[in-house]
């Protein structure tokens, strides 16, 4: 069935493209079937919420095929796209290479995503929180959807959707990277140098290992490590020189080194976002100068409003970055631009502004309790932000760095890499790109002024660590300019200047390379997600959304029942701590007192049932207690082993 869903928005993307673009020669056929797929996607979020999940994910492959054939009524063109074969091998070779490492690996937060996927698979959208559904989880979750419409069009499990959507989604902008440099350079050396820094550039945490141990000791004391940090290592000098511990990282283990809490290098975007936000700026860069009429505005006005479900930060630090060079020219910096162009890129993020803050998603959540005044209504994340003094900027790793502290200062710029020296070419650039009316290339790297954010506003709770994003978009310009523009300025320079842009260029990747060679690894070693095992597998392959859609399912594993059934359950309202009386159950999990707490169905585990007392494992194996299905399977392809899933019916007991 996927072949079905997916050619009606393939084709309708590349019409769109055809009838409102103007794009080179062989562009069209892969920049058609990401517009189709970003526009599909975010029609299907809309869609969703007046009509059932498999209703919408079907009509909106439809409305983009119908919206493809308007724009090309007027405009005739050739039937057939220009297919340039290179860009299809890139983008084969590089999702059946993501996929691979994808399978391997269970990082970066599974346990969230893969429940996410199975709620909004069965229906769930926008998505509810899978550990409490009296909670609205505001996500930014494009991803999330697009592996749930995998999910349920081709139905494969959710383990298998969000590798294949996630692999798809990080394969794809890379590709229209080396499109957009290759417009930039006409230098296919420039345009495979340029992919590969914007894949593998990041933080540079290594160099902090080429200090004398004395000095590495004395930073090492002003650094006080969190998360998943503090548990690779008692302090920042142990941690360099030991594995990073981080559940689901394959078979051979990440080096803290090489990784950044700050910069992330884009090969490990294994995440709930992945390549999703940069795909849309990347579509929103090769399509922006080059509308045919007004009508391809409401194109660029989907794309922006889909960058909100995908990356919020990013779409709110670009519309940011649209009024300041909006204002620059409104106050004559650029006197000479016409009016009517500054109001039309002042209007675009405005409608899509409107949008945002109600489809779906974290501005939705922000505008429904901030914004309208109930505050009080139940949703997961706490985006109240609160000023901070001195300036600070927080690593994911390392807490917030002050950057008032000349040791703490030093980390975060090791954590940023060398790529961002290439700031000031970054800002000229996007300087004339103003004078030029080049609006969004202005707005993006007007972005930039995100650092200033990041280093003055703090943010509660799961927030916290997610504050290094107020910086994505200017990594982000760094890296998408960094060889073009290093490139066109050292060439006026010496030898020795073009060496040193080489060596930065390299120093900023060696993570990222290094990283994805530990990756590779992965490849050999496939795994469902580190809470799924082979008989999970087997129960969804029977159960999954079998079951009434507001049932909740209690399991001693939280993140298991509702990706293996689609029901939620209630456990929490966190993902990382359990509520006392859901921890009390978990201890005694007598059958009419799960039913009191709500709970309509039980999923155990053989080792969580022989682990009860033999009065609780009588209760839930007779009486008012059904078993509705027992499976068996070995625990792993290494282990033969076998063991047990049940799926207990506990509606016949009291309330």
């Amino acid at each position: 069935m996927l072949p079905l869903w997916s050619l009606p928005w393939t084709i309708g993307g590349w019409l769109l493209v055809r009838g409102l673009f103007r794009l080179r020669r062989g562009e069209d056929a892969i920049v058609g079937f990401s517009l189709g797929l970003t526009l599909q996607v975010w029609l299907a979020n809309l869609l969703s919420h007046i009509a059932p999940a498999s209703v919408s994910f079907w009509t909106a492959p439809g409305l983009v095929l119908i919206a493809g054939i308007a724009a090309t009524v007027r405009s005739p063109r050739p039937v057939w796209p220009v297919l340039r074969i290179s860009h299809w091998v890139q983008l084969g070779a590089l999702t059946v290479l993501f996929l691979g490492i994808g399978r391997g690996l269970g990082v970066f937060d599974d346990y969230q995503n893969l429940p996410t996927v199975s709620l909004m698979a069965a229906g769930s959208v926008p998505p509810v929180f899978a550990l409490d559904s009296s909670l609205r989880f505001g996500y930014h979750y494009f991803l999330l959807l697009f592996a749930a419409q995998l999910m349920r069009v081709g139905n494969i499990f959710p383990w298998t959707a969000l590798d294949a959507g996630r692999a798809l989604l990080l394969a794809l902008p890379l590709t229209l990277v080396a499109i957009w440099l290759w417009r930039l350079t006409r230098n296919r050396y420039a345009v495979l140098l340029g992919t590969m820094v914007v894949a593998f550039s990041g933080g540079a945490r290594w160099l902090l290992l080429l200090l004398p141990t004395g000095l590495l000791l004395r930073l090492s004391e002003s650094i006080t490590l969190i998360g998943s940090a503090a548990s690779s290592a008692p302090n920042l000098a142990e941690a360099l020189i030991s594995n990073w511990s981080i559940d689901g990282a394959g078979p051979i283990p990440f080096p803290f080194a090489f990784h950044s809490g700050i910069n992330q290098a884009y090969v490990m975007a294994h995440t709930g976002i992945a390549g999703s936000g940069v795909l849309i700026l990347m579509l929103l860069l090769l399509t922006y100068r080059r509308w045919k009429n007004r009508a391809a505005s409401m194109v660029t006005v989907a794309l922006l409003s889909a960058l909100a479900l995908a990356n919020e930060i990013a779409y709110l630090l670009l519309g940011l970055g649209l009024l300041l060079s909006a204002l620059a020219a409104g106050a004559g910096l650029r006197a000479s631009s016409p009016r009517r162009h500054v109001a039309l890129w002042l209007a675009i993020p405005a409608a899509s502004l409107i949008i945002a803050l109600l489809q779906g998603g974290m501005l939705t959540e922000i505008a429904r309790t901030r914004l309208f005044g109930k505050a009080t209504d139940p949703s997961y994340f706490d985006a109240t932000p609160s000023l901070v003094w001195p300036p600070a900027l927080v690593s994911a790793h390392m807490g917030a760095l002050s950057i008032t502290n000349p040791w703490q200062l030093l980390v975060a710029l090791a954590e940023m890499g060398p790529v961002v020296l290439i700031s000031p070419l970054v800002l000229l650039h996007g300087w004339k790109a103003l004078k030029r009316g080049r609006w969004l290339e202005a707005g993006l790297v007007a972005s930039s002024v995100g650092i200033v954010i990041a280093a003055l506003v703090s943010f509660r709770g799961a927030l916290f660590t997610a504050a290094p994003r107020l910086l994505s978009n200017w990594f982000l310009v760094c890296a998408l300019y960094f060889v073009p523009l290093g490139s066109l300025w050292s060439a006026r320079k010496g030898e020795s200047i073009r060496i040193g842009i080489a060596a930065l260029g390299l120093a900023g990747s060696l993570g990222g390379l290094v990283l994805f060679g530990v990756q590779l690894a992965a490849i050999q070693k496939p795994i469902y997600a580190t809470f799924i095992a082979p008989a999970d597998a087997k129960m969804a392959a029977q159960m999954w959304n079998q079951l009434e859609p507001e049932a909740l399912v209690f399991d001693p594993l939280v993140f298991r029942a509702p990706t293996v059934l689609g029901r939620a359950t209630r456990s929490s309202q966190t993902w990382y701590t359990r509520s006392p009386e859901w921890e009390a159950l978990r201890d005694a999990p007598n059958p009419n007192d799960l039913r009191r707490a709500g709970f309509s169905y039980a999923y155990f585990d053989g080792d969580s049932l022989s682990q009860l007392s033999p009065e609780l494992q009588r209760a839930l194996s007779g009486g008012c207690v059904k078993q509705v299905m027992q499976v068996e399977a070995f625990r792993s392809l290494e282990d033969n082993r076998s063991e047990v899933r049940q799926l207990l019916d506990l509606r016949g007991c009291s309330q």
